[in-house]
């Protein structure tokens, strides 16, 4: 290692070299720094003290608060997309996408994911049947919608309760 390091590299071998677990051409290269930088310099005598470590409770929130949101707009997202596909041959893949949502709920709302979840799709679905009803697709009548609804309701139920199941079973004690 040569003598010419930048203040970065000083201040992640510091440390090191102060504990004495620094090879030989470390401690060389962070003497060297340090007699031609006065910031360095400080720092290794103590009067500069280190940057505070990264709050990781800070950071830990927000990953999750991203999470939710990717999670909320993939649930919508496939809550219309279900929908759409209620009239169509395709609608048994939301015997798939429903539960999925479910679990993505219970993600964003644990339990209250439950007591959201149905009127969301009920509404959702209504929505689809005015939009196909006003854009003159042919859609099934409104019962019909409404009776798919409910059933994806339990589908999308089904899903929260697995998620809550899972995780219950893979929560850590204490």
């Amino acid at each position: 290692m040569n003598g010419d390091i930048g203040c970065e590299i000083c201040k992640d071998l510091l440390p090191l070299v102060e504990d004495g677990v620094a090879s030989e051409a470390s401690r060389a290269a962070v003497a060297a720094h340090l007699e031609r930088c006065p910031d360095c310099r400080a720092l290794a005598a103590g009067a500069v003290p280190p940057p505070p470590a990264p709050d990781g409770d800070a950071l830990l929130r927000r990953a999750r608060r991203t999470l939710r949101g990717f999670a909320l707009v993939v649930l919508l997202a496939g809550a219309l997309f279900g929908m759409g596909l209620s009239g169509s041959m395709n609608m048994f893949y939301n015997s798939l996408l429903m539960p999925a949502m479910g679990a993505a709920a219970y993600y964003v709302w644990r339990w209250k994911a439950a007591a959201v979840l149905p009127p969301l799709l009920a509404g959702m679905s209504l929505v689809c049947w005015v939009l196909c009803w006003g854009w003159g697709v042919e859609a099934a009548p409104l019962p019909g919608y409404l009776i798919w609804a409910a059933i994806y309701c339990v589908l999308a139920l089904v899903g929260v309760a697995i998620a809550g199941l899972f995780h219950f079973a893979l929560k850590k004690e204490g």
